[in-house]
């Protein structure tokens, strides 16, 4: 056993092959604090091309809220960090993500590979510090939806959708006037412009610089592993105590 391992053991009651474990099969690892977002394809296909990430679903969501809750009674004062890489996916079970990150008592860093999309752009909004990998990307667009049931159910369902979708502004409005080119902006100015430009496109990419900009991110990742859990004592750390709903 190494020393590194010893010291592991001994302030976790884990070995190496338990920490590679949960690392793999629970996208946990307890000792630096990490959990990752992030699809795994459970599916069987005939050729690579039809491969996809399933997305934001149950069992991610709920290995999230497991995973932050197991590193917040560990010790509520360190920051966690969280890679996220995935394309998006169901709404409540992204938003069960999302409230899970904004009660966590510790600060939360989120690190975004390939995108912040759809509902990962969601769940990017609930961490402390949001970072971006310097080639993703940032999306946002109304969304899919898909339904099946009696007429008077369709009914019902659209009128929660329309509840969701004015969630889902209120979340980004909520960022843009906290940091960013739009703050000085009411926020049903910001919500009428966000609204206009997924009118327009459908579909509103930006850069992680533009991303900055409209305040929807903090920093782009400079590969300084050791800085990524600091907070800048002038930053406008976003607020997790409260969710104004």
């Amino acid at each position: 056993m190494t020393m590194i391992e010893r010291k592991r053991v001994k302030k976790y009651g884990v070995g190496l092959s338990d920490w590679l474990w949960g690392i793999q099969e629970w996208n946990l690892d307890i000792h630096n604090f990490t959990l990752w977002i992030t699809g795994e394809d459970v599916g069987y296909y005939a050729d690579d091309f039809n491969r996809q990430e399933p997305g934001v679903e149950y069992k991610m969501s709920a290995r999230v809220a497991k995973n932050l809750r197991i590193l917040s009674n560990l010790d509520p004062n360190r920051t966690i960090l969280i890679h996220m890489k995935s394309c998006g996916g169901d709404w409540n079970e992204g938003m069960a993500i999302f409230d899970a990150i904004k009660t966590c008592p510790n600060k939360v860093v989120i690190l975004s590979y390939t995108h912040a999309r759809s509902m990962t752009s969601l769940i990017f909004q609930a961490a402390d510090k949001r970072v971006m990998m310097p080639n993703s990307y940032f999306m946002i667009h109304k969304g899919d939806l898909g339904f099946g049931g009696t007429y008077t159910q369709f009914f019902s369902f659209a009128k929660w959708i329309e509840k969701t979708y004015k969630t889902m502004i209120d979340i980004y409005v909520d960022s843009m006037k906290k940091n960013g080119k739009f703050k000085q902006w009411g926020r049903g100015r910001i919500a009428e412009m966000i609204e206009e430009e997924m009118r327009k496109k459908e579909e509103v990419y930006l850069t992680p610089r533009e991303a900055i900009e409209w305040g929807f991110a903090d920093e782009i990742f400079d590969g300084d592993w050791d800085k990524l859990r600091v907070f800048p004592q002038n930053r406008n750390v976003q607020s997790r105590k409260r969710i104004k709903r």
